[in-house]
């Protein structure tokens, strides 16, 4: 709350009436109708920065030329002058009006707006007659309403943003102009009490505390009758205008006066208490069960609700909205609340989702929780709710959330005192309105999924005691369920009837295994049900794009939204989805999207068979067209994002696969554009499993056998598998090249026969083939396969002990790799240009390849051959001598294949498997131990062992 100064500050905005700004108590020209606005929407404000974009908004609404932002630079650059005319030189200096980050910020001397003067001295009045001090309160009160110059902000009536301030000021002044007149009749003047609230009530005849003082007034002064007389129309307009009863206050008083009785009219005297009042209503249901796992969603909420007079609670239908809004209200302490109103039960939207609320009225449901005994309208209620000071929380608010919406807003606008907690599974789109996801619960370990699901499991045995194996199923259980609150709690209470691991073995009936709910909400008895909530509230091409979008497996984009539904406008019905929490946004980008597993398996259920066999067979075409773009992709300057990109989609890669395991030309298809994914991320079974099937591969087109024989090939190398690797070689082999008629495939398959006869040592094949491979390379314009090729080459002359020879092929491919930008072929021919130094004994240039092939290796994301590189560089720093960072090296590749599941020793036993044979063996078994301790620890923290290596890589540069 803005200090009041001793002296006039040097500059002063006046809002209270005409808007008008003073520079040492001189009047300053503002400009025209607009300039004046940005003025009064950075005083709202009150010292806060408004960014550009809203500024514009609010000065200009829809109707914003092109020109707005420099026009509003204008303006800027004119209010300085007048504001601050000694530092706007270019704005560089100036103090009043100053650039804040991406918008502006009026920041006023001390004293220097009216309204916040205003509102201290109110405040410092309503403490001092709480205190009885009512010649403090007096006074202060005189210097407040004395700044009064006529309505708020009145340039500005027919401007939106202004509309909350000028009724929380305008609820202010009502205020301060009651306790005038209650100073008024604690001091004695009772002439001055009976005309201020006279005119007050005359005014403003819905506000009870008016009449209240009126009638105490008249009462004091001696006129009894007239204070009777006053007290019958306060009850007789409340009635007819609101359809309210009076309040506590004015019926004590009218029993008071009746019996005259002077001490029970001065127990009703209106004077504001500062400290602690009672409480005079709490309307809450209280939980039947403890909330679990909601702290920290507890306190945001509840933070929020100091900073937002407007906060809703959204997430779909089972996210524990309404139990986080009764946590949060349960531990309210509101002078007149809080209070809980249900809208499930009111008629919603109309039959397709569209539209306005049909026959909704919230307002009534309000006034009904709140005692009002006739509802006569949003008008009425708020004027009910004008002088109370509650929060007010409206649950599921989804199907009424227009009506909502208007409601919210004129309570807002008009009682300053009320805060709005709302739930919905759609935001109400309010000003100013906080909005809260309710997220799930976590799953991890005992997390709070997992002591939700076995205290209700408990609570549906009799108290049975869960075993580890139990917790073990009931963490994946809760998993599978995405830690949705309703979905963990129905799942308990089957739990009389199946064990968790049962439960965890029908997740994929999970639709119809949970049920068993609150018999007294229909809505939450099952989970189908409280779905269908949701749906039902949508259109008809809503309804159509989440059945839709059902199919996909794990997140998806709109590129892949587009290709899939193949429908232009269905773009425009996502927003909505996303609003309704029925999609959940992830952000980043481009933007992505998922659906959780029950609201998946819920679209699946209803679903047309035609629609599921449409979306089906285009996901599949839009995961062969994804393979098919990684496979020059993953081989190309942008081989990393598109790992990312990779990792992203594998759950709709694997979904299609399955789909069609039974079509092989399309399984191979899209295996064997994605092997080097597999290969590079160490999946190693992954992709055996997928790649297996080339095997049996016969009549099929070229390019589609090639690749995944060739992928199924150089997996089984990356395994270790020397027996599976000769087969899938051979049948490579009887794959002569010249018999394949498709220049593109016939490359693949030279480069690939041409890099495994080269490892296994059959150097004029290898280099025959090679030779034929760049050839065509540079026909096609394949610089990938050219690298390749001729990276083949040189490892046949390391095959054959022609190390120059070996050194200047590698050296071509690298520098042909690195050229076109395919850091994989870099980083491996700078291992194979290592592995011939280290046969050289040249370890300098071994560990300098080494190094830049580490490099390579991430930048695109390539997880096996930075192992292979590390374990290499930790043989050539053995063999300099430096034990102790060979040892840290081979420590961080042994942690590193704990969790990837691949060993480099195992792909390259020629060379690998005796440089790691010397490690073990040479290494001080203590120096070992010590390295893979350190490199434990360092893998639990954030970087992992990044750092470790990172330090060891610099010394080597």
């Amino acid at each position: 709350m803005a200090p009041v100064p001793s002296g006039p500050p040097p500059v002063v905005v006046r809002v209270l009436g005409a808007l008008i700004a003073e520079v040492d108590g001189a009047p300053v020209s503002l400009g025209g109708p607009r300039p004046r606005a940005v003025l009064a929407r950075l005083a709202v404000a009150d010292g806060r920065m408004v960014t550009d974009d809203a500024l514009i908004e609010d000065v200009w609404g829809d109707g914003a030329p092109r020109t707005a932002l420099l026009t509003l630079q204008g303006y800027i650059s004119s209010l300085r002058k007048s504001l601050d005319p000694a530092n706007a030189r270019g704005g560089l200096g100036a103090r009043v009006l100053v650039r804040d980050g991406p918008g502006y910020a009026l920041r006023l001397p001390p004293g220097g707006l009216d309204a916040a003067v205003f509102a201290t001295l109110a405040a410092e009045a309503r403490t001092a007659l709480g205190r009885g001090e009512a010649e403090t309160a007096a006074r202060l009160l005189d210097d407040a309403l004395a700044l009064w110059r006529g309505p708020a902000y009145v340039d500005c009536l027919d401007r939106e943003f202004a509309a909350p301030e000028i009724a929380r000021l305008t609820a202010l002044r009502h205020g301060a102009t009651e306790d005038r007149a209650a100073a008024a009749l604690v001091l004695g003047d009772h002439t001055r009490a009976v005309a201020m609230a006279e005119a007050h009530t005359r005014e403003h005849p819905l506000r009870e505390r008016g009449w209240v003082l009126l009638a105490a007034a008249l009462y004091r002064f001696g006129r009894q009758g007239d204070a009777s007389t006053a007290l019958r129309t306060a009850r007789r307009t409340l009635a007819d205008e609101l359809g309210a009863d009076p309040g506590p206050d004015l019926v004590a008083l009218q029993d008071a006066v009746l019996r005259q009785d002077d001490a029970g009219v001065a127990a009703v005297l209106p004077t504001p208490v500062t400290t602690s009042p009672a409480r005079r209503h709490r309307r809450v249901p209280v939980p039947l069960t403890p909330t679990v796992g909601r702290e920290d969603d507890v306190r945001t909420v509840a933070d929020a609700l100091r900073d937002h007079r407007s906060v809703t609670l959204t997430g779909p239908g089972g996210m524990g909205k309404t139990r986080l809004a009764l946590e949060v209200a349960g531990r309210r302490d509101d002078p007149d609340g809080p209070w809980f109103v249900e809208l499930a039960g009111l008629p919603g939207r109309s039959a397709d989702g569209a539209g306005p609320d049909v026959g909704a009225d919230p307002a009534g449901a309000v006034a009904t929780a709140l005692g009002v005994t006739s509802g006569r309208g949003v008008d009425a209620l708020v004027a009910v709710l004008a002088d109370r000071r509650a929060l007010l929380v409206l649950d599921n608010c989804e199907h009424v959330v227009y009506s909502v919406a208007v409601l919210v807003s004129e309570i807002l606008r008009s009682c300053p005192g009320m805060t709005v907690l709302a739930t919905s599974r759609v935001s109400l789109g309010t000003p100013g309105e906080f909005v809260h996801e309710t997220p799930p619960l976590a799953t991890t370990g005992d997390g709070p999924a997992v002591e939700l699901f076995l205290a209700r499991a408990s609570d549906a045995t009799g108290g049975a005691p869960a075993t580890e194996d139990d917790r073990l199923a009931a963490a994946r259980l809760c998993e599978g369920l995405d830690g949705m609150p309703l979905a963990i709690e129905l799942a308990a209470a089957q739990a009389r009837t199946l064990s968790v691991q049962q439960l965890l073995d029908h997740l994929d009936d999970r639709l119809a295994v949970l049920r068993g709910g609150s018999r007294a909400t229909p809505r939450h008895a099952t989970m189908a049900a409280a779905v269908e909530w949701s749906y039902r509230s949508l259109t008809d091409g809503e309804k159509l794009l989440f059945t839709e979008l059902g199919i996909f497996e794990g997140g998806f984009d709109l590129e892949a939204i587009t290709a899939v539904v193949d429908r232009r406008d269905a773009v425009l019905d996502l927003a909505p989805l996303v609003e309704k929490s029925l999609v959940k946004a992830l952000g980043g980008h481009p933007r992505r999207y998922r659906m959780l597993e029950t609201l998946r398996s819920y679209a699946a259920s209803v679903r047309d068979h035609d629609v599921t066999a449409r979306v089906r067979r285009r996901h599949v075409q839009w995961v062969t067209d994804l393979a098919d773009a990684a496979y020059v992709e993953l081989r190309g300057p942008r081989a990393a994002q598109w790992m990312d990109r990779l990792d992203r989609e594998m759950p709709n890669v694997r979904a299609a696969l399955e789909y069609c395991a039974d079509d092989l030309e399309t399984h191979l298809h899209i295996a064997g554009g994605l092997y080097w994914f597999w290969y590079r991320r160490g999946h190693v079974a992954e992709g055996l499993r997928y790649l297996e099937p080339a095997m049996k591969a016969r009549d099929l087109p070229a390019a589609v056998t090639v690749r995944a024989v060739a992928g199924l090939t150089i997996t089984r190398y990356l395994a270790g598998d020397i027996a599976g690797l000769m087969e899938s070689f051979g049948r490579l082999a009887e794959l002569e090249p010249t018999t394949v008629g498709d220049p593109v495939p016939r490359s693949d398959a030279l480069v690939a026969l041409a890099y495994f006869e080269a490892g296994a040592g059959l150097v004029e094949p290898a280099l025959t083939h090679a030779a034929d491979a760049v050839v065509l390379a540079r026909e096609l314009g394949a610089p990938y396969s050219e690298a390749e090729a001729l990276m083949s080459t040189g490892t046949a002359w390391l095959r054959s002990g022609e190390a120059e020879r070996a050194h200047d092929y590698l050296g071509r491919a690298i520098d042909v790799a690195t050229t076109s930008g395919y850091r994989w072929c870099e980083a491996s021919a700078l291992w194979l240009d290592a592995k011939v130094s280290l046969a050289e004994h040249d370890d300098d240039r071994a560990v300098a390849s080494l190094v830049r092939m580490i490099d390579a290796c991430e930048e695109a994301a390539d997880t096996t051959s930075t192992m292979v590189g590390l374990m290499t560089l930790a043989y050539a720093l053995f063999r300099r001598g430096h034990v102790e960072d060979a040892a840290a090296l081979r420590a961080v590749v042994d942690v590193r294949s704990e969790s990837v599941g691949y060993w480099p020793a195992a792909m390259d036993p020629v060379d690998l498997g005796p440089y790691v044979a010397e490690l073990t063996e040479s290494i001080p078994a203590d120096t070992a131990a010590a390295a893979v301790a350190t490199a434990r620890a360092a893998a639990e923290g954030r970087d992992g062992t990044s750092d470790l290596v990172e330090d060891i890589l610099q010394r080597c540069r």
